[in-house]
């Protein structure tokens, strides 16, 4: 049950959606915290600009055209007291850090690139523009840069980080703060209202492919037999797809069933001919067969006391030959009539058979005595295996000795001059409560394209072998039939030149 939850399409979806608005909800959060990060660079950036400019402008670097790393030092010590956050590096002209602001052991490069300082100074990158953190060897931070000039000439820069490690404290805290607590809170309850609201929409769209899954479920497992149709209305002329769908639906169910009904009528009508025909026909073939027996009877007793020429003899013999002919036939067509009549009666849905405790094995054994005299005749060895002699099974001993009789029969004659046939009887392995009941032989074996179609009615396969006796091609469908009502399917298992296995299961008895 809970998988079929699990694996409906309203659940699907709505994992569907959930996944996406996780995604969804993550990326908006990171793009918002980088958009973020820029947006605060760019500002910052902007605001100090000219920092490092007013710092040259407003302190006097340069003595004898040199720079003044006292003076320097000097106006970096004001810069901190009113700018804590910020961190003042001098650079010479290749980027080579002279002096800086910083404690001792903090600075990890020795140079910082000079390519973003040359676009800052010369306007041709828009903000932010990130420079090398000298206090890190891969990070970047926005900058505040000014050259120092002798006259027309470059003596170095000033290169001030603006944001130092000071700041990235503060920016800690700040993402702790209570707005930003308050802002991914709202995002959350956000997403969290909009995935409600949209599998609530998505409930309410799906409810009709709901109740149609509901009709069709409730249709097969009523089937046919309870006459029922599906009772949900459905609006053909909608402009909705499911509606019309259903309606389709409640058509072609009604359209089914009533064409059910005519097959289960014209069944009907078939097994109710089949036993009828079967019925009157026993009684006029029974005194054919009659008159036919004493006629024989008489032309065995004329052709052993005459002794009349050889023409007469000839005649004789040639009315007895044609009488047993007769007589062979009208048997055959006794026991094919017989089967039809069994067929019909076995085909019938209230057929149910009383079923008692047996032993399987016994019975069996009964059954391959009267195939001894055959299997000798053509040098064919019989053989019971039966793992517990005595083990009892539930069902009727009349329809499975029918069974035992018609697979046995069938592996006699298509089995050859030294094959051997089987009857095994033991515990099932896959169910400890049940008994299996195979029919093995080694003869001519049945092709693989036949297989499926052995247990049809009057189906030959085409290596199929008459034998001598009244076989009716009945007898396998009979026996498929009988096993059914035991609750249980006749199955075979076969390769050509090599043999076949028919086997069945039976339940134990209590």
């Amino acid at each position: 049950m809970v998988r079929n939850v699990l694996y409906s399409f309203y659940s699907k979806i709505s994992l569907a959606l959930l996944a996406s608005f996780l995604l969804i909800g993550l990326l908006l959060l990171g793009l918002a915290q980088h958009l973020s990060k820029i947006y605060q660079n760019e500002v910052e950036q902007k605001l100090h600009k000219n920092l490092a400019y007013h710092v040259v402008k407003d302190n006097e670097l340069l003595v004898n055209g040199e720079i003044d790393l006292g003076a320097l030092k000097h106006a970096f010590h004001n810069m901190m007291i009113l700018g804590p956050d910020f961190e003042f590096y001098l650079l010479d002209t290749e980027g080579n850090i002279q002096t800086y602001s910083a404690e001792p052991g903090k600075v990890k490069r020795a140079s910082v690139s000079l390519i973003p300082i040359q676009n800052y100074i010369e306007g041709i990158q828009s903000l932010p523009i990130l420079g090398d953190d000298p206090r890190s060897l891969t990070n970047e931070k926005i900058f505040s840069v000014s050259p120092i000039y002798d006259g027309e000439n470059i003596k170095g820069y000033l290169y001030i980080i603006i944001g130092g490690e000071i700041y990235d404290g503060i920016s800690q805290i700040l993402k702790n703060s209570h707005n930003l607590t308050l802002a991914a809170w709202s995002l959350i309850f956000a997403l969290v209202f909009g995935l409600v609201a949209t599998l609530l929409l998505f409930a309410l769209l799906t409810r009709p492919l709901r109740k149609l899954t509901q009709d069709i479920q409730a249709f097969r497992q009523e089937g046919f037999q309870s006459g029922k149709l599906p009772v949900s209305k459905w609006d053909a002329q909608s402009s909705d797809e499911i509606q019309r769908l259903g309606s389709t639906f409640n058509e072609m169910a009604a359209a089914l069933n009533d064409q059910y009904q005519k097959v289960k009528n014209t069944d009907e009508l078939r097994r109710e001919l089949i036993a009828y025909v079967s019925h009157d026909l026993r009684t006029p073939l029974a005194s054919l067969q009659g008159y036919l027996e004493t006629w024989q009877l008489k032309f065995g007793l004329q052709t052993s006391s005459s002794e009349q020429g050889d023409s007469v003899a000839k005649k004789t013999n040639e009315g007895e030959y044609l009488i047993e002919i007769a007589l062979k036939n009208a048997h055959q067509m006794s026991r094919l009539i017989e089967q039809l009549f069994e067929l019909a009666h076995l085909d019938a849905e209230d057929m149910k058979l009383e079923l008692e405790p047996l032993m399987i094995a016994e019975l069996a054994q009964d059954v391959l005595m009267k195939f001894q005299l055959a299997a000798e005749k053509k040098n064919i060895q019989l053989e019971l295996v039966a793992s517990e002699p005595t083990l009892l099974v539930n069902g009727n001993i009349e329809k499975l000795e029918r069974v035992l009789t018609n697979l046995l029969d069938n592996a006699v004659r298509h089995c050859k001059k030294g094959d051997s046939i089987q009857v095994i009887v033991e515990v099932n392995k896959e169910n400890a409560s049940g008994v299996s009941v195979k029919v093995r032989d080694t003869g001519i074996g049945i092709r693989t394209e036949e297989q499926s179609r052995i247990f049809e009615g009057h189906f030959r396969a085409s290596n199929s072998v008459s034998g001598t006796g009244t076989n009716s091609g009945l007898g396998l469908a009979i026996s498929a039939r009988v096993v059914e009502l035991h609750g249980s399917k006749l199955k075979v298992t076969s390769q050509l030149g090599e043999g076949s296995e028919f086997s069945f299961n039976l339940s134990e008895a209590a």
